[in-house]
C-alpha cells in the first residue's frame, strides 16, 4: 500500500499537474525576479508532455490546462515582456538559455510586430479618413455649394451675439442693418432689428420691424414668437421673452419650444423649481416628435436638480416630486 502511494506521488503525471498549477499561479504575478524561472518552467512542462506522450498516457485534462496557459501568453504577451525587461530583456535571457526555441522566449519580437502592424493600421485609417473627408467636402462644395444666405446668417449671428455679450446694442444694430441691405426680407434679421431697437428704447422702430417680420412669416406665427422670445432672452429682456413665449402658446398651447423658452426664462430668474417643471413638460411633449429638444430639456432639468439647495435630513423629496406638473 505504501509503495502504491509513493509511486503515485512520484509519477510523472502528478509532477506535470504540479508544474501546471505552479505555472498558472506564476503567470499572474510575473516580475523581474521570477520571469526567468517561469520561462524555464514552461520548457520543463513542454518536455514532460513529450515524455508522457510516448507512454500514450491520457493527458486530456492536462492538455486543456496547457493550451489555456499558452493561449493566455499568446493573446497577452505584454506582462511577460515587461517582466523580462526588468531582468535584462528576453534577448539576454535567450542567450543565457539556448536554444530557447519555444515561442514564449520570443514574445518580445511578436509584441513588437503586433504593435508595428497596429500603428500601420492606425496610420492607414487616419490617412484614408482624411482623404475621404477632404475629398468629400470638396465634392459636396462642388456639386452642392453652400447657400450663401445661410452662410451670411451664421456669420452675422455670430457677430451680433459677440456684440450683445459686450452690451454694444448700437453696434449690433448696425451689423443687422448692413446685413439687411443685402438680405432685406430675411426674418431673422428683421427680428433682430426689433429686439435691438427695444433695447435702445426705440419702441416705434421695434414695432414696425415686428409687424414686418409677422408679414414675412405669416404662415408660421408660432415660430416667429419663439424666435422673438429667444432673441429677447439673449439680450437679457426676460419679461419680453416671457411675453413672446405666451404669445406662441396662445396660438399653440402645447408647443414644446415655447414651453422650453419659459423654462429658460425661469432658470435665468433663479426660479429653479418652475424651470424644472417646464423642462419636464418639454421632455414629455417633444420626446416622440422632436427627440433632440427632448434630450436638451432633460439635460437642463438634470443640471438644475443637481444645483438645487440641499434639504434637511427630515425632509424627503424625489426628482418626481419636483418635476410633476400641478
Amino acid at each position: 500500500m505504501a509503495h502504491a502511494i509513493e509511486s503515485r506521488a512520484n509519477s510523472p503525471a502528478n509532477d506535470l499537474r504540479d508544474e501546471l498549477e505552479k505555472a498558472e499561479r506564476r503567470i499572474v504575478t510575473l516580475d523581474g525576479a521570477n520571469v526567468e524561472d517561469f520561462l524555464l518552467l514552461l520548457d520543463g512542462i513542454e518536455q514532460t508532455f513529450e515524455k508522457l506522450a510516448q507512454n500514450q498516457a491520457d493527458l486530456r485534462p492536462e492538455e486543456a490546462r496547457w493550451e489555456s496557459l499558452l493561449s493566455r501568453l499568446s493573446s497577452k504577451p505584454g506582462p511577460l515582456v515587461a517582466a523580462a525587461k526588468q531582468a535584462g530583456g528576453l534577448a539576454a535571457l535567450r542567450a543565457k538559455h539556448p536554444p530557447a526555441e519555444s515561442f514564449w522566449w520570443h514574445l518580445d519580437v511578436e509584441l513588437a510586430t503586433r504593435r508595428a502592424k497596429s500603428v500601420r493600421r492606425a496610420l492607414i485609417t487616419i490617412i484614408v479618413t482624411v482623404l475621404v473627408v477632404v475629398g468629400g467636402l470638396r465634392a459636396v462644395n462642388y456639386f452642392f455649394p453652400p447657400d450663401p444666405r445661410a452662410v451670411a446668417m451664421v456669420n452675422t449671428n455670430a457677430e451680433i451675439e459677440q456684440l450683445i455679450f459686450n452690451g454694444e446694442w448700437e453696434a449690433a444694430l448696425e451689423v443687422v442693418m448692413r446685413a439687411e441691405q443685402e438680405w432685406p426680407n430675411e426674418p431673422e434679421l428683421v427680428v433682430w432689428e426689433a429686439v435691438l431697437s427695444e433695447q435702445l428704447g426705440d419702441e416705434r422702430r421695434a414695432q414696425r420691424a415686428l409687424e414686418r417680420a409677422q408679414q414675412l412669416v405669416a404662415d408660421n406665427p408660432v415660430g416667429l414668437w419663439v424666435l422673438v422670445g429667444n432673441n429677447r432672452l439673449n439680450v437679457g429682456n426676460l419679461n419680453g421673452a416671457e411675453a413672446a413665449a405666451n404669445q406662441a402658446l396662445a396660438i399653440a398651447p402645447e408647443e414644446p419650444q415655447a414651453i422650453f423658452l419659459l423654462g429658460s426664462v425661469a432658470e435665468a430668474r433663479g426660479d429653479n423649481a418652475t424651470a424644472i417643471e417646464r423642462f419636464n413638460q418639454v421632455f414629455e411633449l417633444a420626446e416622440a416628435d422632436n427627440p433632440q429638444l427632448a434630450v436638451i430639456a432633460r439635460v437642463r432639468m438634470g443640471n438644475l436638480l443637481q444645483r438645487m439647495e440641499p434639504f434637511t435630513e427630515t425632509t424627503t423629496i424625489t426628482a418626481t416630486d419636483v418635476i410633476t406638473p400641478n
